[in-house]
């Protein structure tokens, strides 16, 4: 390894000495002589790996020149060693204040000299990293002290050994005050969090989050994200903790803004997996009910009525179909046009499905019955509508990646639609699968057998009426009493 040494040694009588140092076996050094007056120039020049000054050279302009040498970030943790005779005690006193102990007595022994020069190196490598240290704690002690978050450092049993003013600003407290009025989630011996948190860096975590709720001075309700650190003893061992903690409160607003407006857009169970995986899973289902309402008159309905009526109105009407298939476990599919599809038995599988989607009609028809009466007695136009159900096999997926849309696709599908277009006005028309499983429970009316468009295959169809007045708590025969909830139960 190559080192070289500048010697300022206006005697000339130190030069023989230390360059002995270059008879080491495999070690290669180089001894560069300056006067006193130019040694910090030649120093920047020369990058040294030690400068080596004989302190009988203490004069005016060798102070300035260490002076240079201080001031100079780029030769300024370069290790500066003196020569001195012990009889020049005044010069020692001097420069001692020269940032440096490192003393070496003339005259210069080589192997001493190679000692003295590697202690010298060790002890300014340590210093420069202190330096480094200092300086990072202090660029982050001042980050700390004006950053809106609030950063504490606190101890394995909770108690807090410091924190910033971004606490106060957050909390509107000082931390031990905001503890004498509220338990907090963490900085508290008392604490469930604080020993999951524990367990988490003993077993070798570096890292743990959670998301927790405070009270401000003021009486505001902030959600707060807590980041906490483990700090490591030299062993390894957790010795205290730093936690960070941000203020949430509007990300969660909006986040609760995008996971309603994706609520209103598909089923709940395929919005949970779109936001946990980033994908929901298409699925098959052996059985399920499909039901379409389409209003009979509707192309004539936009022809007497503006814009903002008509659309308006039909608005009203899908906003209430909305709410009653809510109560009966049935999922909306979607609006084409003036028609309104649902179904049951997805996207949880059940078997009460046929039951859920019949008794759903029975309130849409309830309903459109009971706004016909007072449109007619106001005046206004009548909406009407047929309803078709059929019970079947069906796919199911999430399609679009800018506008997602679940939809169901199959057979069954396609049948429930032929269901609704041979219903009349005003009634429940539903194929022979679905009686299969309602026959015992409504009273129905069979209306014959009709052939599918494209296949050509019979269905029979029937009309449901109402519940059968056993099974009903309502004269109409449309809510189901305490008897017929027994029967539902055990599907």
């Amino acid at each position: 390894m190559h080192q070289t040494i500048l010697l300022i040694d206006e005697s000339g009588q130190n030069r023989e000495q230390v360059e002995s140092i270059g008879k080491r076996p495999g070690e290669s050094w180089q001894v560069v002589s300056a006067g006193e007056r130019e040694f910090s120039q030649k120093a920047r020049n020369l990058i040294p790996d030690y400068v080596l000054i004989d302190a009988s050279s203490y004069t005016p302009d060798l102070i300035e020149e260490l002076e240079r040498l201080e001031k100079d970030r780029i030769i300024h943790h370069t290790p500066v060693l003196f020569l001195f005779d012990p009889r020049q005690k005044e010069s020692i006193c001097n420069l001692l204040e020269y940032r440096t102990a490192h003393f070496l007595l003339k005259p210069v022994d080589p192997d001493e000299l190679y000692l003295r020069l590697q202690a010298a190196k060790k002890w300014y490598h340590y210093i420069k990293q202190l330096n480094r240290t200092n300086e990072r704690l202090s660029n982050l002690s001042e980050v700390a002290r004006n950053t809106s978050n609030a950063v504490v450092i606190f101890q394995t049993d909770g108690s807090i050994e410091w924190a910033n003013e971004g606490f106060e600003r957050m909390y509107g407290y000082t931390p031990e005050a905001y503890r004498q009025l509220h338990d907090h989630i963490i900085f508290s011996a008392q604490s469930d969090h604080l020993q999951v948190v524990l367990d988490h860096f003993r077993g070798g975590g570096e890292s743990f989050s959670l998301d927790h709720q405070i009270i401000t001075r003021s009486g505001q309700h902030k959600w707060i994200q807590t980041t906490l650190t483990p700090i490591r003893n030299v062993y390894g061992y957790l010795d205290k903790m730093v936690a960070i903690e941000s203020d949430v409160t509007e990300l969660r607003k909006e986040k609760e803004k995008s996971d309603n407006l994706l609520l209103n857009i598909l089923p709940f169970e395929i919005a949970e997996q779109l936001k946990k995986k980033g994908a929901a899973k298409s699925r098959k289902y052996r059985s399920a009910t499909v039901m379409f309402a389409d209003f009979a008159n509707f192309t004539g309905l936009t022809e007497v009525m503006s814009v903002h009526d008509l659309i308006n109105e039909l608005n009203r009407y899908v906003q209430k179909f909305d709410e009653l298939i809510d109560h009966h476990f049935v999922e909306k599919i979607k609006t084409i046009g003036d028609a309104y599809m649902c179904a049951g038995g997805l996207p949880l599988k059940n078997y009460s499905h046929p039951f859920d989607v019949v008794l759903a009609a029975l309130e849409i028809r309830d309903y459109v019955r009971q706004k016909a009466v007072e449109k007619q007695r106001k005046g206004e136009h009548i909406w009407q509508l047929r309803i078709g159900i059929h019970t079947g096999e069906v796919m199911a997926g999430v399609i679009g990646s800018k506008r997602f849309a679940y939809d169901i696709w199959g057979r069954t599908v396609n049948i429930a639609n032929e269901m609704e277009e041979m219903s009349e006005v005003g009634a429940i028309n539903v194929s022979g699968s679905t009686v299969e499983y309602i026959q015992d429970y409504f009273e129905l009316t069979y209306r014959g057998e009709i052939r599918m468009k494209n296949t050509g295959e019979p269905l029979q169809m029937y009309f449901v009426n109402r519940l059968k007045p056993e099974f009903s708590k309502d004269s109409g025969g449309i809510y189901p009493n305490q008897k017929f909830q027994k029967v539902l139960a055990k599907y």
